[in-house]
């Protein structure tokens, strides 16, 4: 293999290797178990809600009484092709196999999840070892960026559930890619690609708005022809907001509508203010960002510290446009909290951190290795080691949050435990390592969630036969891990080994 081409595919054999140790055996989300049921709808006609969802409170009436999903349509076309694929080359073995119907889904929906995530993950990888490439840091720092965005955020965490946090990710650091490429290079394509990438974000979460509005700012900020620019990125965007406002025509009726103001409308609680569900108090949603034990960003993704450490200690050295990027990025993490900071679901309830908030801090941590790798020998030694333990904490961290549910420290949390996400897990993981996962603190939830989250250990309560051997399988490929990391930087280091 040439060298050129080593590095990637040494990234997405460890996006396959890493996608395959945190696969739960499903979505890990009920979000996206339902997004796919629209897939069907959209390619086999089926209903856009399953009957038993819809029996549990899910779902909002559209046009002609069908009750549709609330989401945006985005993620359900990217299922789209992993379904197809799946659908024609698997399902048929399955009914040979005699699996009944529960089984059967079951292997589909965490084969399509695989797929799904290994593409993403490769995606990620690729892109954001090019974009960091983009911005002058050297082959070694760029590929050692990547592999942290993946294994030292909480993208590894969102890799696991299948939400679609991870794709957001990707569209964003194929605009960011796409505008470098176009101040490079000064090619309409490049503006016209990374207008398509928000727009297509708009697809999958409507407030993407607010990203392509300061992709746009630090595209104009680059130099160049800001008329061409403009009318090269905007049109994508503007074609996308047009077939989201058909889908929303196509399932409620309404142009100008969105699907969260229908559902308020419809479900709104008895009693609920007027401006629900925006009644969370605006300072404590928008400063807990910082400090709430259950939903800071610094705690969930300590990479945030060592950048903005690096970026105010050495903002005078860095180069103009990594200040542009810096400064845009800490604009959309600021504009997203303000946004999201009265939503009564404080972080998105069920996750791992803030969810709302994943894009812009894992674009910041993004830079936390290239720029700690560059300025290695311009800060004290001390220094030094402080941010690199702190980058080890983080793989340590986000390698914990996979272990587990966690709809677990959520429910402890709703049952009044006041220790905050973090020490419970650990407490939890503690309990269950010593074999007592029976303790009053885990009554009433599920033996699957009190179980290690990776597939070979929920496969016990599927198909207890397999089980032992796939978790052989899976310590193998949890010892290749740091093999595959080190290979790709040593890789990334030797000569004429460009950004394929």
């Amino acid at each position: 293999m040439s060298r050129r081409l080593r590095v990637p595919a040494l990234s997405i054999l460890l996006a396959l290797v890493v996608c395959a140790i945190v696969n739960p055996g499903n979505f890990g989300t009920i979000d996206t178990a339902r997004r796919l049921q629209v897939e069907r709808w959209i390619r086999l006609g089926q209903p856009p809600v399953r009957r038993a969802d819809i029996d549990s409170g899910f779902g909002v009436a559209g046009r002609n009484g069908v009750v549709h999903a609330w989401y945006g349509v985005g993620q359900s076309l990217v299922l789209l092709p992993f379904d197809l694929a799946v659908s024609a080359a698997v399902a048929p073995s399955l009914q040979r196999f005699g699996l009944d119907g529960e089984k059967r889904r079951q292997v589909t929906e965490l084969l399509i999840a695989f797929l799904m995530q290994a593409s993403i993950a490769s995606a990620l990888l690729l892109l954001a070892r090019a974009l960091l490439a983009s911005f002058g840091f050297p082959p070694r720092a760029a590929a050692a960026g990547a592999v942290s965005l993946i294994l030292a955020t909480t993208c590894l965490q969102y890799l696991q559930c299948a939400e679609e946090n991870e794709l957001l990710l990707m569209l964003a650091l194929s605009a960011l890619l796409a505008i470098r490429r176009w101040e490079a290079s000064g090619a309409v394509r490049w503006a016209a690609l990374a207008g398509a990438a928000c727009g297509f974000a708009v697809l999958v979460r409507l407030p993407s708005l607010i990203e392509a509005a300061v992709f746009a700012g630090f595209g104009l900020a680059g130099g160049g022809p800001r008329k061409r620019f403009l009318a090269a990125y905007l049109a994508p965007v503007a074609a996308a907001i047009a077939v989201d406002r058909w889908y929303q025509w196509l399932r409620f009726g309404g142009w100008s509508s969105t699907y969260l103001g229908i559902m308020v409308r419809q479900t709104r609680p008895p009693g609920a203010p007027a401006a629900f569900p925006f009644t969370y108090p605006f300072a404590k949603g928008f400063f807990g960002l910082f400090y709430s034990l259950d939903k800071s960003v610094l705690l969930f993704d300590p990479l945030l510290v060592v950048v903005a450490v690096l970026a105010l200690w050495r903002w005078q050295a860095l180069e103009r446009r990594m200040r542009d990027a810096l400064i845009s990025l800490a604009a959309l993490l600021l504009l997203y909290d303000a946004f999201y900071a009265r939503y009564y679901a404080f972080g998105g309830d069920v996750a791992w951190g803030h969810r709302f908030l994943t894009l812009p801090v894992q674009l910041l941590a993004l830079l936390a290795v290239p720029l700690l790798i560059e300025a290695r020998r311009a800060l004290p030694r001390g220094a030094v080691r402080a941010a690199w333990a702190l980058v080890a904490f983080a793989v340590v961290l986000q390698a914990l949050s996979t272990a587990m549910a966690p709809n677990v420290e959520v429910i402890q949390r709703e049952r009044g435990d006041p220790h905050g996400v973090l020490c419970n897990r650990v407490a939890n993981l503690v309990a269950a390592a010593r074999g007592r996962a029976d303790e009053p603190r885990f009554a009433g939830i599920p033996r699957e969630w009190r179980a290690p989250y990776y597939f070979p250990f929920q496969l016990r309560f599927r198909f207890p036969r397999l089980a032992n051997w796939a978790a052989a399988a899976w310590w193998i490929l949890v010892a290749s891990v740091p093999l595959l990391v080190r290979a790709i930087c040593r890789a990334a280091d030797r000569p004429q080994c460009g950004i394929a």
